[in-house]
């Protein structure tokens, strides 16, 4: 059965390609290949709309009012150039024959226009100042503030989500033969497979390879450890730059890596993957987990100062499961599993005009 989810991200990756002449000629056949198949309709409006919602969702906080007139501006200009290359019969490297342009410029208005939109609109973003070496890496970032999540679609074609506080960097163009990103935070990966370029992962002091993947990764700066939870394909942990004689460790399906990095010690154990991997679908999972864990995640899935005043607390084991329960709800819960009381107070304004995080602290109750 097929995987809807893969298929638009392979359709974004291909047409990404397309518009930059970077698509090779089996590609390029494929594209059209997606096009003539009218079964592909809804796949391809879905892959147009999560391109436009992303670029939205990542960068809501600098966008300028202007630009989206710019870039429309810039990508009719393109799409005109695109056009008229194929009408004189010179469309750069790959030329495409009449039928499968005919083919494009019946979905430009849904699907062509929104990709090539996403592709400008990275460019538009690059500094101005040109970098002093021409092959310099351009990076992209994009942050999940606390208490929010995300997710899009890397030029690969790969699906990543970022969990609340998380920060998430990549090159705007991969480098010819892997493809490397760094991370802080938690983020769950769907790797695109391509076993030449494999897809490297630095998470602080956790160095991650994969050709074809899903797996979580927590990375947090004010934790100890680095986690890694795979939940299907294969991972390898590796030292230094990545080739065979640096792999210190394989990780399976099913497996729980942690790294402890004070100590540099890494151990290896298996575990119910759900329970890690759950946050993207909006789960929040306890599994006799203890009261000073599940008062860490409540803290930045809500954006609180969650205080456990009696160290006696923390030994209290909790499991449950939450789907769209509000915070004064689990707390209620909690109350009803634990003999615990909480108090909660008010944000404070603070010198800079901002406001404090709203503190809970909870108390034994007796």
């Amino acid at each position: 059965m097929s995987n809807p989810g893969k298929e638009y991200s392979r359709i974004s990756f291909l047409f990404e390609k397309y518009m930059k002449a970077t698509c090779s000629k089996p590609e390029a056949r494929e594209i059209v290949d997606i096009f003539e198949d009218s079964g592909n309709d809804n796949l391809l409006k879905g892959a147009s709309e999560n391109q436009w919602n992303t670029i939205v969702a990542a960068h809501n906080d600098d966008l300028d009012p202007t630009d989206t007139r710019l870039i429309t501006d810039r990508i009719l200009d393109r799409l005109h150039h695109q056009i008229r290359l194929h009408e004189e019969g010179i469309s750069g490297k790959y030329f495409l024959q009449k039928k499968a342009f005919a083919i494009f410029t019946k979905v430009a208005a849904v699907f062509i226009l929104p990709l090539s939109i996403y592709s400008i609109y990275l460019t538009t973003r690059i500094p101005k100042t040109l970098p002093a070496e021409a092959n310099q890496i351009v990076w992209q970032t994009i942050k999940a503030p606390v208490g929010t999540k995300a997710d899009f679609l890397l030029p690969d074609g790969s699906h990543v989500w970022l969990n609340s506080g998380s920060v998430f960097k990549y090159p705007v163009s991969f480098a010819k033969d892997k493809r490397q990103v760094e991370m802080i935070g938690e983020a769950f990966f769907d790797v695109f497979k391509d076993a030449s370029h494999p897809f490297l992962v630095k998470a602080g002091k956790m160095n991650i390879a994969v050709k074809g993947t899903r797996f979580n990764v927590t990375n947090y700066a004010d934790e100890v450890n680095t986690e890694l939870i795979l939940e299907s394909g294969s991972v390898q942990l590796f030292s230094g730059d990545y080739n065979e004689n640096n792999i210190v460790a394989n990780i399976v399906p099913g497996e729980r890596a942690i790294l402890d990095v004070a100590r540099n010690a890494l151990s290896v154990s298996n575990v119910d993957v759900s329970k890690y991997t759950s946050w993207k679908e909006g789960l929040l999972i306890f599994k006799d987990d203890q009261m000073d864990e599940v008062v860490r995640k409540l803290n930045r899935w809500f954006n609180v100062d969650i205080v456990l005043e009696s160290p006696e607390l923390k030994e209290y084991v909790y499991t449950a499961t939450y789907r769209n329960e509000t915070l004064p709800q689990i707390l209620e819960l909690l109350k009803i599993s634990a003999p615990i009381k909480y108090t909660i107070t008010d944000r404070e304004r603070l010198d800079d005009n901002t406001y404090s995080k709203r503190k809970i602290v909870i108390t034994k109750r007796i």
